[in-house]
Order: C-alpha cells, then structure tokens, then sequence
C-alpha cells in the first residue's frame, strides 16, 4: 500500500471521526441540556413536550387574563364544576359488568340523562371531552351532583372545576366583547413536534375589551386534564389522569374596569322593564368621565354570537342623529360668538317657511329668548340663530366639545402595543360630509337642529355633559383603570387624561350659561316630566327623524346630569326607531335611571 493510499484513508478516517463526534456532541447536547430548555412560542421544555406528544386531555382554563369592575368584582372567569368523560375499554355491547353497568346507570340517573345519550357521547372521537349534553357549552354541575359522582367507583369520569369565561345570562356589556376561535391560531402540546391530531383551538379577543387588549389578555398557556395514551390512542388505565399548568405566579393579568358592575346589572333590568328594543345608555362618573355603566340594546349573549346579527356591536359608541340635544352646540357657538344678545327676542308660530322647516309645536311658541328657546327646543329660534352662525363655527365649537372625533380613552406604545384604546371600533360621528358646502343655508340650518348629516355618540353625548360640569375641559372617558398581575402587583396604570381640540375650548362662562339653561329644560321646558325626580336633575331632549327601510321613525334622546346641587353622574339615554308621536321613552328610562342613582348614591343630595 503506497504512501498516499494510507493518507487518504487517516483524512477519511479522522472526518468519519469528525462527524461522530458532532453527532455525539449534539445528542449530548439535546439529552443534557436542549431537554430542559423552553421551546421557542410555548412555555414548556422538551422533556415535557415529549411527555405531552403521549397524552390526550380537555382544556380546563385557557389561562386568558380576566376583568373585574373598579371595586374588584369579577366581571368574567368563574369557577364551576363540570364532567370529564375519559375513553373506557368496557362497553355493554361487549360484556360491561353488572357493578360498571349499574354504575353507568347511577351517573345517567345523576346526570338527568338516559344511558345511550351518555354513551353516544361518551365515545364519540374516542377522546377524552366534556359532557356537554348535546350542547355547545359543558354542562355545569351542582354542588348535590358533584357529590353524587364523587360516590361512584371506577366509572372513568371524573368532576373538575373549570374556568367559565361568561355567564349564560343576556348582556349589555358589548363593550366587554366577546372570543372567537381564529383559525390560525391553534396551541397544542405538541405543535413544535410533529403533527397533533387533537389540537387545543385557542379563542382570541374578537370586539370590545377583549380585542383591544388581546396581546395581554392571550396569557401564556392552558391548564390542561390530561391521561397517558399508548401508540394507538387508547387511553393506559394504569396511569391517573394529571393536570398540566403554566407555573408563572404573575399571570393571568387582571384587568380593572372603571364599570360599577351592580350599577351596570341594575341598570340593564331597568332598560329591560322599559322595552325598548334598540338604544344605548351611557353613565358617566361626573368627576372623572370613567365609564360607570354603558349599556347596548338589545342585548346578546358572548357565548352565542350571531354575525349575521347586530345585537353583538356596541350602540353607545355608533354615530346616531342627534335631532335636538346638538342644539347645546348651536347655543354654545352663539353665546360664544355673541351672534344673539340675551335680550333680542325671536318668534316662532309654528312654520318658518324654508326648507320644509317647522316647530314641533303646532301654533308656535310666539316670542321667545334663546334661552326660552332652548328650553321649549323650538325650531325656529334656532333656525333663526344659525342663519348668523357659519358651519366652520358650529363645526369648530362642536370639535371644542368633544363631538366629531374620537374621545375615548387612548395613549401609544403602551403594554408593548403601538396603540392602546379602550372602546373598541369608536365612531367619531360628525357635523356634516365633505359634500355640503359652507354656503348652504338649507344644510346648515338643518344641521343647528341636529339633523343632515349630523352624528354623535352616546359616549360622546354624556362626555358633553361632563365637558360643560367642568368648565369645557373636554375629558376622555375610560373603561381601564388599571391591569394587575395574579399576584397583586400593578404592571399597568391607566391615568385620567384630556382630550382637548386643536380648536380650544369653551369658556367656562359659556359652560355656566349652558348649566343653567338645562336646569331650565325641567322646570319650564320639555323636561317637566323630570320635576318630580328623586334628585334635581337637569338635561337636554331630542328627537331626531330617520328612515329605516322605508319608514319614517323617530330617535329620542335626553341627555343630563344629576344632582343639580352636587353633580355625581351624567348620563345619555338613546332609544331608536320610534314610531312618531310615540311618548318620549327616552326621557323617562333617564329619569328612572337617576332615580336609581339616587337611591343607591351614598351621598344623595335634593
């Protein structure tokens, strides 16, 4: 053998050598050290994903973060007792014993079943699932059948508490929103490992609260009830079923809302005795602008969305016509022009002869101040004040006010996201569109009255109240106040803050005038109804004409606050498609609204 015949075969050799070592280093490596370490996009390592690669099991809690009210009632998450059915080897088509039969007979019995029901759905998929009874929801135990079950002996299903999201109840709360599996998001044990054949469809925040806050909201994985299979799928009797969870003592985060979770329950009776069938209700803290209660008619159930339906999108935050209360605005920008001088007087009898204008009452209400004006919400008066008044003016005073924008609660780069807020999908509503000119007297006439092409918000509504109680200072209402971690500890304030206009803002003199023109809607103008009101309270109506399909229907609104002496809430009350000459529900769901809040204020006043 020649010299370099016997070098080839040392190079060949020593990289043969080579890659064994690699190979050995890299097992070494995994079998040591890679074991341990989380695998990227789960908060597991590989030894217990290899486990999990062999185990079947139900999702017990998704390990979402939960919401309570601001006093720390919970608004979501509640523990309930439910049935696990694990795969069973025995079947009574194949020889189940007399003790397993009369065993699966008991649980029907307990259960409020018949046997062949439980067993249809005991093997389907041959998986292990929860007894739902045919339905879409597990059935939720009571205390009397979790004993029972308990007493059982070998009957291969157990009782486990789970995380139940919502309650089965109709809501208003829209603005809490709602989970909806998404496709593209699957967590399973075994997602970084090979195919699964029974992936864990996580549900992510799809409206309201729920998709704003989604990236904090997510959690870091499920508490899974698992059971050891074999090769096969069958289910290894010998080894008990254990539970699996993520072990990070700070989440699930905790969420605070600024909602009084009693107020919003009561307040949602309250609209259900009324009957309306469409609106919004709004209850503002009238020293913060913080959401108390806000309320979307009709309302929905989070565990049985319809999107074909529209009862699930929240109303208090969607532009509707105004009609009257955006006669607050007209007034505002003619005080503050000085356009209309206290003493000028104007007359109304009923027509005004242009644009198909007229007052809603009949003959007229003859001579009239701006201020009587507002108080009877006459057409004419305000017809007559807005023919001085530009658009820019009214569009610039409404800006000023907190209308045609967005004003809810939110702040960048905050909790690791770009953008942060807390009503999901706000309107911004608007005074007019792009395609009506300043110079038309028609559009802009119609538009000092709340009508055209005119939108607001509830939420923007009861936001203006609380702009004129603080001397124009317009402020952003929130939902969040703060969001804590599992153990306590606060990982995000939330803090008050202003939603001021490019424009300005009000002076506090025009605010104060504007008070106390409200004040007078109650005592001499089309809020009488409110005298006898447990507080002294003091609003603004509205009726605005709309078509729907067709038809002409009225929105009524009446929008306020109360108790005149000592401020505490302000409040906007929006009831949809109306038929017209119907009484003015809105205005007596508000008073029976702040008759509520008198009784339950713990410091009423009047």
């Amino acid at each position: 053998m020649n010299v370099h015949l016997k070098r080839r075969i040392f190079v060949a050799c020593m990289l043969l050598t080579g890659v064994l070592a690699v190979l050995l280093l890299r097992l070494a490596w995994i079998q040591i050290i890679q074991v341990n370490q989380v695998v990227p996009g789960t908060t597991r390592s590989l030894r217990e994903m290899s486990v999990l690669q062999r185990e079947r099991g139900v999702m017990l809690d998704s390990g979402r973060g939960q919401f309570t009210d601001y006093k720390g009632k919970p608004l979501t998450g509640t523990l309930q007792w439910v049935l696990v059915l694990f795969p069973h080897q025995h079947a009574t088509s194949s020889g189940t014993t007399r003790h397993a039969e009369s065993q699966l007979n008991q649980l029907a019995a307990i259960l409020h079943t018949d046997v062949m029901k439980l067993q249809q759905e005991w093997e389907q998929d041959h998986t292990p699932r929860l007894w739902t009874a045919g339905n879409q929801q597990p059935v939720v135990l009571s205390d009397s059948q979790v004993t029972q079950i308990r007493q059982l002996q070998d009957v291969g299903a157990y009782v486990y508490p789970m995380m139940s999201r919502y309650d089965q109840r109709y809501t208003g709360m829209q603005w809490l929103g709602y989970l909806a599996e998404q496709p593209d998001r699957l967590i399973s044990p075994t997602a970084h490992i090979n195919e699964v054949k029974q992936p864990f469809a996580m549900k992510s925040g799809a409206a309201g609260l729920e998709r704003t806050l989604e990236p904090l909201m997510m959690g870091i994985g499920p508490t899974l009830l698992t059971r050891m299979v074999t090769g096969a799928g069958e289910v290894i009797p010998e080894m008990q079923p254990r539970v699996i969870a993520p072990t990070n003592s700070h989440y699930p985060l905790r969420v605070e809302t600024t909602v009084d979770a009693d107020i919003q329950q009561d307040l949602e009776a309250i609209a259900k005795r009324s009957g309306i069938q469409e609106g919004a209700v709004v209850v503002l803290d009238a020293a913060t602008a913080d959401v108390r209660a806000m309320i979307s008619m009709p309302m929905y159930t989070p565990l049985h969305v319809e999107p074909t339906q529209s009862s699930w999108a929240n109303r208090a935050i969607q532009g509707a016509v105004p009609g009257s209360i955006f006669k607050i605005v007209t007034a505002a920008a003619a005080l503050e022009t000085h356009v209309v001088s206290s003493r000028e007087t104007f007359h109304c009898n009923g027509e005004w002869g242009k644009y198909g204008l007229s007052c809603w009452k009949e003959h007229g209400h003859g001579t009239l101040h701006l201020e009587e004006g507002f108080a009877q919400s006459c057409n004419i008066v305000f017809a007559e004040t807005a023919r001085r008044l530009s658009m820019e003016q009214l569009e610039r005073t409404a800006d000023a006010l907190g209308l045609a924008r967005t004003i809810g609660w939110e702040s960048k780069h905050v909790g690791g996201m770009p953008i942060l807020r807390h009503f999901d999908h706000e309107d911004a509503g608007r005074v007019r569109t792009t395609a009506v000119f300043s110079q038309d007297e028609g559009a802009k006439v119609q538009t000092s009255i709340g009508q055209r092409d005119t939108l607001v918000t509830p939420l923007q509504a009861a936001n203006l109240i609380v702009t004129l109680l603080h001397e124009g200072k317009v402020s952003a209402p929130r939902l969040v106040q703060r969001i804590r971690y599992a153990d306590g500890d606060t990982m995000l304030e939330m803090p008050l803050h202003d939603s001021p206009s490019h424009t300005g803002q009000i002076s506090p003199a025009t605010a104060h005038q504007l008070l106390k023109w409200m004040r007078g809607v109650v005592t001499n103008g089309t809020g009488k109804t409110l005298q006898q009101a447990k507080w002294h309270v003091a609003g603004k109506s509205g009726t605005a004409q709309v078509e729907l399909r067709g038809h002409k229907l009225n929105h009524q609104w009446f929008i306020g606050y109360g108790p005149v002496e000592n401020p505490q809430y302000a409040v906007a009350v929006l009831v949809q498609h109306v038929a017209p000459g119907s009484s003015h529900q809105a205005t007596a769901l508000f008073r029976n609204i702040m008759d509520y809040l008198a009784e339950v204020s713990p410091s009423s006043a009047g």
